[in-house]
């Protein structure tokens, strides 16, 4: 008998990976007819700064900058200016992208309107409101879930979230609705890995593992990340890949956990992000280099493609990675798309997530 509700899941998972290639292919064509000043691929979108979780490895919440955000649109106009130059993937972030009431029609003209491959990352609390919209315009959906114990999840997530972000994945698995965990590995969580896997194995859902980043920010530079990491990298790989080989859905990559082990960008592998990426702000500005520091930033109202042609955004694009404030990042966001300049690790990497 055909398991109706598996058959859809793979419809969808089949769908997604059509939707992404049909957005590439898109715009390399579009950026050749163009003759585009640059070539991105991607839009970082931190949609808000705003946030209802105070995660003791993140420093977004911990100190009010939220600017003015900018208004529905002037946020498609960025949106559709991203796709103009060529961009074929956007990521909704934060801050918590589902504390904006217009998340629907964001996510509705970046992926129906201009067809961009649209993925989005929310913490869970608002998962049950906002699951129609996410489910019909959403082409990756992760739901962080660091570990499957209330203590802990709690603390490190810094409020008493666990049974409704919990509830709400549950909820959207009976609704169909196909999602990835995410899973931040700490030492503590390290500890309830075993739980956290049955859990995503019970749901039979996908997650993907990951070591904690520490994220540095132009405007504030204070988190726990660096105090709650493994040190240990070996011993974590080995767990994960034996856990692997039980249950297929499991998902990390190794070369990243090395990467960061090691200490992060460095002369062999340098951040690309002001090449490959846009990163879009709330108020509906681009920041160059990164969506970490800034350097140039372009202002709504200032014509994306002719900035990005300015000798300053040249020579910004040329010395990417090469400032004091590169050196020993390791932010998983920026490390992939910087594997687009190294071809061996990309494959690595997407070998990693089948």
């Amino acid at each position: 008998m055909i398991n109706l509700k598996k058959e859809k899941l793979r419809i969808v998972f089949v769908t997604n990976k059509i939707n992404f290639i049909g957005s590439f292919l898109r715009s390399r064509v579009h950026t050749f007819l163009n003759e585009n000043p640059v070539h991105p691929l991607f839009v970082h979108f931190e949609c808000t700064y705003r946030c209802n979780m105070k995660c003791a490895f993140c420093n977004v919440w911990r100190k009010n900058i939220f600017e003015n955000e900018a208004t529905t649109l002037e946020l498609k106009q960025r949106l559709f200016d991203c796709w103009d130059l060529g961009c074929s993937v956007t990521s909704f972030t934060g801050g918590e992208p589902l504390l904006r009431s217009d998340i629907g029609k964001l996510l509705e003209f970046s992926s129906r309107e201009i067809g961009l491959f649209t993925g989005l990352v929310t913490n869970g609390i608002l998962l049950d409101k906002r699951i129609d919209e996410l489910s019909k315009y959403t082409d990756a959906l992760a739901v962080s879930f660091d570990v499957n114990n209330k203590q802990i999840f709690n603390r490190t997530r810094g409020v008493d979230a666990f049974e409704k972000v919990k509830k709400n994945i549950q909820h959207a698995k009976r609704m169909g609705v196909e999602i990835d965990l995410i899973s931040v590995i700490t030492n503590e969580t390290f500890e309830f890995i075993d739980d956290t896997i049955e859990f995503a194995k019970s749901l039979e859902l996908p997650i993907h593992f990951s070591s904690v980043d520490n994220v540095p920010r132009e405007f504030v530079d204070e988190s726990e990340a660096q105090e709650m990491k493994i040190d240990e990298t070996s011993s974590v790989l080995k767990k994960l890949k034996e856990e692997k080989r039980k249950y297929k859905k499991i998902h990390f990559e190794s070369d990243y956990f090395k990467f960061q082990s090691l200490g992060g960008f460095n002369n062999f592998i340098r951040c690309s992000s002001a090449s490959t990426t846009i990163s879009l702000k709330p108020d509906a500005s681009v920041a160059l280099p990164c969506p970490f520091f800034t350097l140039m930033e372009i202002k709504k109202d200032e014509n994306l493609r002719n900035r990005l042609k300015s000798e300053k955004a040249r020579s910004i694009i040329e010395q990417c990675g090469k400032w004091d404030f590169c050196e020993y990042c390791s932010i998983n966001c920026m490390y992939v798309v910087s594997l687009i300049k190294h071809p061996y690790f990309l494959i690595r990497w997407i070998k990693d997530k089948l």
